[in-house]
């Protein structure tokens, strides 16, 4: 069996996943896709709730990693769940999947040398047009420099992030908290509120419009520039 923390990268990517089934290509040299195989407990207890963290935990790291490779101008965050952004725009997406036997695969995408006509949306953006001019080497040592430790300290905590600091740290990377949003939940349903933090999941707690609380495990996500009240 791999080994924790075993990786396979690419800069050439030509079948790409992301949630919901999405897919997409990339030219040769103008992104960097890395899986890097994750055994949460290793051996330990492990309480399930520690699953919900991991994707966050790799946003927040990769968003870390970035912030120290673009220009101080740059503002580097965390868009919930799994979207690191460059002043607001898509730089890189995260995506896991639970394998049976209880390890996880963690799937990151940077756009490192796209141009502008390259990007795949117009909300998105790469590390060269942000004036980081770096090595795929150089991004992919960084991440898993600040993504090890995070594991470590989830799996001694036997996967309950409270009381430790991965709360915090993913709270303070991630740009949702505190924004007006929009959620489009996997029922169909689009409530709008204020995201006001996380919970001890990782959930997204959202307070609608209408007065409604609400944890959020999956959905995607639209900050609005409007800002949203309570009734």
């Amino acid at each position: 069996a791999w080994p924790h923390l075993s990786v396979l990268a690419t800069d050439n990517q030509t079948a790409g996943k992301g949630r919901l089934g999405r897919i997409w290509t990339a030219p040769p040299g103008g992104s960097l896709a890395a899986s890097v195989l994750v055994r949460p407990g290793r051996g330990r207890v492990f309480n399930p709730e520690g699953y919900g963290w991991l994707p966050l935990i790799a946003g927040a790291a990769m968003s870390q990693a970035l912030a120290d490779l673009v220009p101080s101008s740059a503002h580097v965050e965390l868009k919930w769940p799994n979207d690191v952004q460059i002043n607001g725009l898509k730089v890189c997406g995260i995506l896991t999947e639970l394998l049976p036997d209880g390890s996880v695969i963690i799937g990151s995408g940077v756009n490192m040398a796209l141009t502008a006509e390259q990007l795949p949306t117009a909300t998105s953006t790469s590390l060269a047009l942000a004036g980081a001019f770096v090595t795929a080497d150089e991004v992919l040592c960084a991440y898993l420099g600040e993504l090890e430790p995070l594991l470590v300290e989830l799996a001694m905590a036997g996967g309950v992030a409270a009381g430790t600091s991965i709360p915090e740290f993913v709270s303070r990377r991630c740009n949702t908290i505190g924004q007006s949003v929009r959620v489009e939940l996997p029922s169909g349903e689009s409530p709008i509120g204020v995201a006001t933090g996380l919970d001890t999941r990782g959930c997204l707690l959202v307070e609608t419009s209408t007065g409604e609380s609400l944890a959020v495990a999956a959905g995607d996500v639209t900050h609005l520039r409007v800002i949203i009240k309570g009734e």
